[in-house]
């Protein structure tokens, strides 16, 4: 029985020796077995490399110059550079447009032909790319030869009311009686002082008023921030130095 066994365990590994390494793996290592290289390919991750390389592999023959005569060659087909046509402005910030009112639909429905026509004189056999990187620069350009660019006004400073200007009388009044009170008699002096007391009334009572009507523009412009932009109008007013500490 033992001279029988042996001769099979010896054909079986002289096989085995025959069929050793025979299966190998994109990164180099070999296998005996196909099953243990994609054992190794799952585990490893050679799996996906392969498939990564046969993609650019195929990639690379579709861009080569494919051409059956050697005389007449296939054109490449690239997107033509009309960068030039786009007049860009020559600072980084733009000029803001001066656009039409929303209710003026005939003016928006003309700006709307004119910018499909553009690009689709400018980026008809294009790429993509091209399209996404132009696209925004054609629209500007479009509109600001429609509707030219915003003047820029300088701002009036601004007028100030009757109250204040009653205010700015009363105090120069007050500075003037303070000085008479000095050089004045005794006799004198109690009659300033009532016309003087008058007048700090009165300045008093519009001065209050002035403060109300302060108070009230401030929370209105709040209001108006806050509801333009919350977080921003939040982050704003943590940020502001806290008085009294």
């Amino acid at each position: 029985m033992l001279t029988e066994t042996a001769p099979r365990t010896t054909r079986t590994r002289a096989t085995n020796v025959g069929l050793e390494m025979d299966y190998s793996c994109i990164c180099g290592r070999r296998f005996a077995t196909e099953r243990e290289m994609k054992i190794h390919r799952t585990k490893m991750g050679c799996l996906s490399m392969s498939s990564q390389q046969q993609r650019t592999a195929i990639a690379d023959k579709t861009l080569e110059n494919q051409s059956q005569v050697q005389n007449h060659s296939a054109k490449v087909i690239q997107a033509e550079n009309r960068d030039d046509v786009l007049r860009h402005p020559s600072s980084d910030k733009r000029q803001k447009i001066n656009f039409p009112p929303a209710s003026s639909g005939k003016q928006w429905e003309d700006l709307d032909c004119k910018i499909v026509l553009k690009i689709d004189s400018l980026l008809g056999k294009s790429t993509l790319e091209h399209k996404l990187a132009t696209f925004g620069d054609i629209v500007y350009q479009t509109c600001l030869d429609t509707f030219g660019a915003k003047q820029h006004q300088t701002k009036c400073p601004p007028q100030r009311s009757r109250r204040q200007l009653e205010m700015d009388t009363l105090r120069k009044q007050k500075r003037n009686l303070k000085k008479q009170i000095r050089a004045a008699s005794s006799e004198e002096t109690v009659g300033l002082l009532v016309i003087w007391r008058q007048l700090k009334a009165r300045h008093s009572a519009l001065s209050r008023a002035e403060s109300a009507r302060r108070k009230r523009s401030q929370k209105r412009k709040n209001q108006e921030r806050f509801i333009r932009d919350p977080f921003q109008f939040a982050r704003q007013l943590f940020q502001q130095p806290k008085s009294g500490i």
